[in-house]
């Protein structure tokens, strides 16, 4: 879906400055907090199995590894939910999305895909839910310039609490650096996959840390990162299931300006 929204929220000059220099900006209150009130129960529901949504859509934590408080497997990571409920299309193309991201990106946009986290308590591994450096380009192929992602939070997230870190200016030169595999701990497994997967983040040995930026947030307010941003999540150290929603959208190259 293409759209040229009407600008609902302006992001500042400093906004703009920061994402076209530093490869991200934070927009606060960018979602209502009902809809991502909405978008957790739905969330809390699918983590505890109480969900009528096909398994292909989810990736599942390791069975023999962690479960539910019914016994069964948790889906941690759910794959295109806009297409599964209305709670979560709402935010996926809510007005103030798509508005900020076609000022970000300098003209009409479209979603490009979506996905929601549950960073489960469950989860009592080292690991703790967390994810490593990457790019979302080295995934996606999304030429420079051209995309970005919204990191939405359902919960208050900060420090050992699901909150992303970014490396500002890592956009710069718009180059993707070698990433390698891992598994996660517990693993995660795909759909209807009988074999976990490895996921991709660049090298310990090639980040200096002291450089990143944690960015505590709210529910409903917005990180916007470009797709060459090196970005990363806390663990889950609160004892409480956390949630978030990421959507990335992109420059609709095929509609003219206005």
């Amino acid at each position: 879906m293409t759209t040229t929204a009407p600008a609902t929220i302006t992001l500042s000059p400093a906004q703009l400055t920061q994402y076209r220099e530093e490869g991200y900006t934070l927009v606060r209150g960018l979602i209502p907090t009902a809809a991502m009130a909405a978008v957790k129960a739905e969330l809390l529901r699918i983590e505890e199995g109480d969900h009528p949504y096909p398994p292909e859509h989810f990736q599942t934590l390791d069975p023999s590894k962690v479960r539910n408080a019914k016994g069964g497997p948790i889906g941690a990571g759910v794959q295109l939910p806009s297409k599964l409920s209305p709670s979560f299309k709402a935010v996926a193309d809510h007005a103030n999305l798509q508005s900020a991201m076609a000022q970000l990106l300098g003209g009409p946009v479209k979603r490009f895909t979506d996905q929601c986290g549950i960073k489960t308590r469950h989860i009592k591994t080292d690991q703790g839910g967390r994810s490593y450096f990457h790019q979302d380009s080295y995934y996606w192929k999304i030429a420079p310039e051209l995309g970005c992602n919204c990191w939405i939070p359902a919960d208050a997230v900060g420090k050992d609490a699901i909150a992303l870190a970014v490396m500002p200016g890592s956009q710069k030169g718009w180059k993707l650096l070698e990433h390698e595999q891992y598994y996660d701990d517990p693993p995660f497994f795909g759909g209807r996959a009988t074999e976990p997967f490895k996921r991709l983040r660049i090298p310990l040995d090639k980040i200096d840390f002291s450089k990143e930026k944690l960015v505590p947030m709210q529910p409903g307010d917005g990180l916007f990162f470009t797709n060459y941003t090196w970005h990363r999540s806390e663990p889950n150290r609160s004892g409480q299931t956390l949630c978030f929603y990421a959507i990335a959208y992109q420059r609709d190259l095929g509609t003219a300006p206005k």
